[in-house]
């Protein structure tokens, strides 16, 4: 279960923002969306290639910027 607490000096709008990135960082969403559908299991061939997206992302992210 996810919720968020109002402080005193925040706005509702800042109250509905801070709720949806808790939302969303959860993951739940996606975790609802996939169990909507019956989809079968990748094949190997995408599982590779979805590593391979994973990699190049990550090194991406790992790179340090000075």
């Amino acid at each position: 279960m996810i919720y968020s607490i109002r402080k005193e000096w925040e706005t509702n709008e800042k109250l509905i923002l801070k709720y949806k990135k808790l939302f969303f960082q959860s993951r739940i969403s996606n975790k609802l969306k996939s169990e909507r559908y019956a989809v079968k299991q990748p094949s190997k061939r995408k599982l590779r290639e979805l590593a391979m997206v994973r990699s190049h992302y990550r090194s991406l992210n790992n790179k340090v910027y000075f």
